[in-house]
């Protein structure tokens, strides 16, 4: 189904949207960060100051422009748009009213419960399918916040003359590709080239089809535990390293989903990722097991101490922007724009 026809038939149902703070998308995205969904429904809902018509694609080119300030209304824009054009194919290319966009993360929030009767079978399983790489997205203030930090991160490569080399070794949406696409051009590349990789073949389809439509590089269905997924990276410098798991952070951190990962890939790359600058810079976990705490960072590979490997780490603060942020204050410079 595509964007128009959902539009007539959520056109009624959108009369009823609003979160308990005042902004339906405010609380579909504090709830999906928290596994909830519930909004209560009680009068309509105004499209936010923020909110513009643009369509994705004119957002994400306007931040692809080093003559414009990147700014967190645009940021956020792009995170909601973003969202929706995951679900409605060709949506990227077309203006979405805000009604929309509030209706289908309204829909998100209940969409592992049942179907409400004027809901669209097809959207709501394929929310459902895609369900553990959307809980990125639509957490919006956190995908706008994590943007933020890799378009404009401090110690991002400066275009010298060769291409621009960027590898996202936990593509869940790829809007870590596309991050790393507006900071290469921001920052002069030409010769830009940005890979993702997934496991998943149903939501790895998807976002390849998506982030390719954007221009922003590709993603590869292989698994980033194996050293050998990474041959294509041999012998070539890389200018940023990615995981976009990381920016989720919904589940404990473990030798399967993620130290092994980042133990292939600098085994299989070594030196080359030696100038590469890195999302998350950094990452503070907590092991209640042992009771201890690690940081988790370039300067050791994303690896915990050798005795702990197989241990369980939550995850407790990233250092995003040059500075510490606890989990639980990411997306919180955003919260104004949606209330």
């Amino acid at each position: 189904m595509n964007k128009t026809e959902n539009h007539t038939r959520h056109k009624d149902g959108y009369q009823d949207l609003m979160g308990a703070t005042g902004s339906a998308l405010a609380s579909v995205g504090m709830q999906a960060r928290n596994f909830t969904a519930a909004i209560e429904s009680v009068s309509p809902s105004i499209a936010p100051g923020f909110y513009t018509t643009d369509s994705l694609a004119a957002d994400v080119a306007r931040l692809c422009d080093p003559g414009e300030a990147v700014s967190d209304t645009r940021l956020l824009n792009v995170a909601v748009k973003y969202f929706y054009a995951y679900v409605y194919e060709g949506a990227h290319n077309e203006p979405v009213s805000y009604s929309e966009i509030v209706a289908l993360y309204e829909q998100f929030s209940r969409h592992q419960s049942m179907n409400e009767p004027s809901d669209d079978i097809e959207i709501m399983n394929r929310l459902r399918q895609w369900s553990s790489v959307l809980r990125v997205l639509a957490d919006a203030s956190r995908a706008a916040h994590i943007m933020r930090g890799v378009i404009g991160q401090h110690d991002a490569p400066i275009c010298g003359g060769g291409p621009y080399v960027g590898v996202d070794i936990g593509a869940g949406t790829g809007l870590m590709l596309l991050a790393l696409q507006i900071q290469a051009r921001r920052n002069g590349f030409t010769d830009i080239q940005t890979l993702g990789y997934q496991t998943d073949p149903v939501s790895g389809e998807r976002t390849h089809d998506l982030v390719h439509s954007l221009g922003a590089g590709s993603v590869m269905l292989a698994d980033p535990n194996r050293e050998g997924a990474y041959g294509m990276l041999r012998g070539r410098p890389i200018s940023y390293v990615a995981n976009e798991v990381l920016a989720g952070i919904q589940r404990s951190l473990t030798a399967e989903n993620c130290f092994i990962k980042y133990e292939m890939f600098n085994r299989a790359v070594e030196s080359n990722i030696l100038t590469a600058a890195y999302f998350p810079e950094g990452l503070i976990a907590h092991s209640a097991a042992i009771n201890s705490s690690v940081i988790l960072a370039k300067e050791n590979g994303f690896q915990p101490p050798a005795e702990f490997m197989h241990e369980k780490f939550t995850p407790q603060g990233l250092i995003l922007e040059g500075k510490l942020i606890p989990i639980h204050k990411l997306g919180g410079d955003f919260y104004q724009y949606l209330t």
